[in-house]
């Protein structure tokens, strides 16, 4: 999966739970109505020193060779809640982690891996302290990126006897 389409399902997924908007960061435009929660991507990485296995396709037509690493990827989020009572927003997304049937919108590509405590983080808005609520999720699935390894070249050649 690529980081876009990680973003995106989280983004579904909350939106199934918070019962209000939901957005991704540093989309522009104006901010929504309250309440409503933002995604920001904050990093992804590699959750194994080594991947799965190794998948090799062969392009008989352009005579290539692409080896695509399985790699099992840890993907963080950063969750943030704007209203007057931001954690209360937060709470229910924590709780649906620990269920299977609320987290089916996500497999199977995707688990919920982890969620952490849910932080107030009021912030100094327009001259006036506007309550939030931040927690992290990490999501747990595979990425394939595949790279072109080789290129098989067909050589032709022709075997004459040595002359005496």
């Amino acid at each position: 999966m690529t980081d876009d389409a990680v973003w995106s399902a989280v983004i579904r997924w909350i939106a199934l739970h918070a019962g209000c908007t939901v957005i991704r960061s540093h989309e522009g435009g104006r901010r929504p109505a309250k309440p409503y929660v933002m995604v920001n991507f904050t990093t992804s990485r590699e959750v194994r020193e080594n991947p799965q296995r190794i998948e090799w396709a062969e392009d008989t037509a352009e005579d290539e060779v692409t080896a695509t690493p399985v790699i099992e990827t840890e993907w963080q989020f950063s969750i943030h809640a704007y209203g007057n009572t931001p954690s209360d927003i937060l709470r229910p997304i924590r709780s649906v982690a620990h269920l299977p049937q609320p987290n089916e919108p996500l497999m199977p590509s995707l688990a919920v891996h982890e969620v952490s405590a849910i932080r107030h983080v009021p912030d100094y808005i327009n001259e006036a302290w506007e309550p939030r609520a931040q927690m992290d999720l990490f999501v747990h699935g595979l990425t394939r990126d595949g790279v072109l390894v080789d290129v098989i070249e067909d050589v032709s050649f022709d075997i004459q006897p040595a002359s005496e």
